[in-house]
């Protein structure tokens, strides 16, 4: 429960640093985060915390799935990096889900890391991508 609230808080405090300083992919995909982090309290709070990684969380590869497709699309239409850095990391979730659905034995440990890290690294590079958004804009200000 500590590292979800760790998660919780990093994540509010990244979304908020992208509302104020960020552009439009920036927020964006801020936003897609804080949706999926959301999705998943909810389903959370209706059907009970899920952490069995010995069978496949159903909702959760619908929700990797998603959230894949919205960080690609705004990847896709960003002129920056670090989106499709976030995509590439979201992606590794959904791959996540494909290796566990092909092979059941996958140690339940592998899996929930190859699960769950991507979402703790798509919001560093969000704060990152922000940083240097920000970064870039008061340059381009002071010349």
């Amino acid at each position: 429960m500590v590292r979800f609230s760790i998660q919780v808080a990093l994540l509010l405090l990244v979304a908020l640093y992208a509302w104020k300083k960020g552009g439009r992919p920036e927020r964006h995909v801020a936003l897609v985060l804080l949706g999926m982090l959301l999705a998943n309290v909810i389903y959370a709070g209706i059907v009970g915390n899920w952490t069995d990684y010995r069978v496949m969380p159903w909702f959760r590869v619908v929700l990797d799935i998603v959230g894949f497709a919205f960080i690609l699309a705004i990847a896709l239409r960003a002129d920056r990096w670090w989106p499709l850095c976030v995509g590439g990391v979201q992606l590794q979730a959904v791959l996540a889900h494909m290796l566990r659905a092909i092979d059941a034995s996958l140690p339940p440990l592998v899996y929930a890391i190859m699960e769950r890290w991507p979402f703790w690294i798509a919001i560093v590079l969000t704060g990152l991508g922000t940083y240097l958004h920000a970064r870039r804009e008061r340059t381009a200000s002071r010349n």
